[in-house]
């Protein structure tokens, strides 16, 4: 007998036994799933046909296409009015623009889109475009990660039912077991045969519960076929329609708290407990089919998932299916040693890496080449210093990535602005300002910026240096050696020569007509 308390006080303990990581789980689903990739208003949910809604562009003229591409929005989200910029003082750069766009579109994903486009390519896309990327984005993200995900996340309740230690990452394992494209398309004929059957209203709300166990099946055996997948979950739903249906709504109470506490009771509390109790049912369910003798019921045959409560992991030698092997390619030690040697040809292969990116930069935004930087050779010094000074002095911290990222942005922050006052004491001019940025400092350095360098710093530390590293121990070190002396000869020449003849002109610096910096220093002279 389907009981439905028995089974709400079984999913309860299991949502105890293992309660801190059934909340990152849910906390990681939400973010990654739970409609805030499309919207941080309203969710557009395509499993609901009636939510999608005829939408107008209107063609009127405007300043910039971004308000074409916020009436998209506005009309899939059914509402008509604007909020305002969020960020009304940040006007340049990726993340200010970034933030206001989302805040007005009410987007995550168009709002990255319109902010790229003003950003780097000066509001040059045309707004069509930008829809249609966007609409396609958005498609493939819900087959191949959200209804992936959905997957994983039914394996960590399936598993958390019995193994108290269970961990998070199970939400990854559809990845793992390299069997993404054949959930994804198995989910995909799920949620597409219950939105044709939505149409007919009755019919939808039936085939809603006989597809239920979809995700459930794949969980346990994603070896089975799309068509028995399908069939099964029919099969096993017979007689099990309206129970589950009196299930889901013995959860209305929780749902409503959720509004009223701005979805926090959600997250610490109701939705794990939901999740976990419907595994319970899963699994009610599954051993009736068995007993019944379903049409391959036998194909779920993880008896793991069965018997007593063990305080351990599930133990993954003994699944069906073995996880994929890591790529020789990322077996990276990056806690290795780097010889001087080593490091003077890194640094000049990260400042070559710098001045490229930067031309590139400016050539997709304003269409023009220009050379960048102070120097007259096609490097920038600052970009491998702060790559080299990263690699030596926090190399304590590798093993710790969070740590590491807070650091490099503090290193990086540091040389840019140190960098940035001895340009204008020396030349009186700057080559960046970050004024209308988003959290500049005195536009010498900003948030935005400082981000990209500590990403551009995890980067090298944890594969691009560690590849060169491999790469220059093939080197023989004599030939190394001549090459840094070439090279760093190249260089001091090159600073001597353009500390009197700089690298200046439009695009690449602005002069500084009153320094405050300069004004400050004479005035504690005297």
């Amino acid at each position: 007998m389907f009981n439905r308390k028995a089974l709400k006080k079984q999913g309860k303990s299991a949502f105890y036994r293992n309660w801190k990581s059934c909340v990152i789980i849910c906390f990681i689903y939400a973010v990654l799933v739970g409609g805030t990739i499309i919207s941080i208003n309203k969710q557009i949910d395509f499993n609901n046909p009636t939510s999608i809604k005829e939408i107008n562009i209107n063609n009127v003229e405007r300043d910039t296409n971004s308000d074409i591409v916020n009436e998209f929005i506005n009309g899939l989200q059914e509402n008509r009015e604007e909020p305002p910029e969020f960020l009304e003082g940040a006007t340049r750069g990726v993340l200010g623009s970034l933030v206001n766009n989302v805040s007005r579109s009410g987007s995550f994903l168009f709002g990255i889109l319109n902010a790229i486009n003003q950003a780097l390519f000066k509001d040059r896309i045309w707004a069509s475009l930008i829809i249609i990327i966007g609409a396609l984005i958005a498609l493939f993200y819900w087959i191949f990660v959200s209804k992936v995900l959905e997957v994983g996340n039914t394996r960590f309740f399936l598993e958390n039912r019995r193994f108290t230690k269970t961990k998070a990452n199970k939400i990854l394992l559809p990845y793992r077991l390299k069997k993404t494209t054949h959930i994804a398309y198995t989910m995909f004929l799920k949620n597409l045969y219950t939105i044709l059957w939505g149409l007919t209203i009755i019919g939808g709300f039936i085939k809603y519960y006989s597809y239920y166990l979809v995700p459930y099946i794949l969980a346990e055996n994603p070896n089975m076929k799309t068509k028995e997948v399908l069939k099964l979950s029919r099969d096993m739903m017979n007689g099990y329609k309206w129970e589950m249906f009196k299930l889901d709504l013995s959860f209305i109470g929780y749902y409503l708290l959720g509004i009223i506490t701005l979805n926090i009771s959600n997250l610490v509390f109701a939705t794990p407990y939901i999740n976990a109790t419907k595994a319970e049912s899963y699994m009610f369910i599954r051993d009736r089919a068995k007993t019944k003798g379903i049409t391959n019921a036998e194909l779920l045959k993880d008896n793991n998932l069965e018997g007593e409560i063990v305080f351990d992991e599930y133990p993954l030698y003994e699944y069906m299916l073995k996880e994929s092997k890591q790529s020789h390619f990322f077996k990276f030690n990056y806690n290795r040693k780097y010889s001087i040697t080593d490091l003077i040809l890194i640094f000049f292969i990260v400042a070559i890496f710098g001045y490229i990116f930067e031309v590139l930069l400016h050539l997709f935004q304003y269409g023009e080449i220009v050379k960048r930087g102070t120097l007259q050779g096609p490097w920038l010094p600052i970009w491998g210093a702060g790559g080299v000074a990263m690699l030596v002095l926090l190399k304590p911290f590798r093993k710790n990535p969070f740590a590491y990222f807070v650091l490099a942005m503090l290193v990086s922050g540091i040389i840019e602005y140190g960098t940035s006052v001895y340009l204008e004491l020396v030349h009186h001019m700057s080559w960046w300002d970050y004024h209308g940025y988003f959290l500049n400092l005195n536009g010498r350095i900003c948030l935005e910026g400082l981000l990209l360098f500590a990403t551009g710093g995890i980067l090298i530390t944890y594969i691009v240096a560690p590849i060169l590293g491999n790469l220059l121990d093939k080197v023989s070190k004599k030939l190394k050696i001549i090459t840094c002396i070439i090279l760093v000869s190249i260089m001091v020449f090159d600073f001597w020569y353009s500390g009197k003849y700089p690298n200046t002109g439009e695009g690449v610096t602005n002069e500084i007509t009153e320094s405050k910096l300069e004004d400050y220093i004479n005035n504690k002279r005297t």
